[in-house]
């Protein structure tokens, strides 16, 4: 306590020529204190962030190995769940599953038979089958663009579905379809009964398998689905010709 006085009481009586130099009188230069605090300082700032990256990288590793663990624990789960079942139960579950996820069922019956568990193998084709056609309900198209196949089996094939003929072909459902894309774009009715449920029956399959696509958004239509429509509201090839040369002539 004596000194810290000391100090300070010296310090008031300095005199205001204590720091002129004693052999010329100028104003004695002062050596700036290095902040020994400002540069420690600076340096565990600068370790602690490298040091935080670091800690970034392992994180990150570990991180990804944790979610594949759990990944695989989750898959075993499931597969004890599964062995631990009835067949009756099995197919119960089966059952809840293709009605609430119909297409992800018929991904697997693709693959496989369900009596054997093998892959099913290619059947032998139609007279009339294209070589592109792997449903066997294909017919030939005009361009390559227009060659394309649902490429299920026969059995599963898109225009043999139930779900088709009550999405696609049924007439109560494209007549709701069609007033109701009328009303929306305020657009005339077609007075071309077979031209209209034909050209909304594609439309209802493009919704059904791919959803709403959107302004300039195209799918092409499989050919086995094409001609299933077209069967139903045949083409009449001579008002196609007559609309085409118009269209030229005018």
């Amino acid at each position: 306590m004596d000194a810290e006085f000391s100090d300070a009481s010296s310090d008031k009586n300095r005199s205001p020529t204590s720091d002129l130099s004693p052999d010329n009188g100028q104003p004695m230069e002062r050596k700036p204190k290095r902040g020994r605090g400002r540069g420690s300082g600076r340096g565990r700032g600068r370790g602690q962030a490298r040091g935080s990256r670091r800690g970034r990288g392992r994180g990150q590793g570990n991180r990804a190995q944790l979610q594949e663990v759990n990944r695989e624990s989750r898959i075993a789960q499931l597969e004890n769940r599964v062995n631990s079942m009835s067949v009756d139960d099995m197919r119960i579950l089966i059952k809840r599953i293709s009605k609430a996820q119909p297409n992800f069922v018929l991904n697997i019956l693709d693959n496989s038979n369900v009596g054997n568990g093998q892959p099913a193998g290619p059947e032998p084709p139609k007279p009339d089958q294209p070589s592109w056609c792997s449903c066997s309900n294909c017919r030939e198209m005009p361009t390559q663009q227009e060659r394309l196949c649902c490429k299920r089996q026969p059995l599963n094939c898109h225009s043999r579905l139930p779900d088709f003929q009550q999405c696609v072909l049924d007439e109560l459902v494209l007549e709701l379809a069609i007033r109701y894309r009328n009303d929306f774009l305020a657009q005339p009715e077609d007075d071309n009964y077979n031209r209209c449920h034909r050209h909304a029956a594609y439309r209802q399959y493009i919704l059904w398998i791919h959803g709403y696509l959107g302004a300039g958004n195209r799918r092409v239509i499989p050919s086995c689905c094409v001609w299933r429509i077209r069967d139903n509201w045949p083409v009449c090839w001579i008002c196609w010709w007559q609309t085409w040369l118009n269209k030229i002539l005018i």
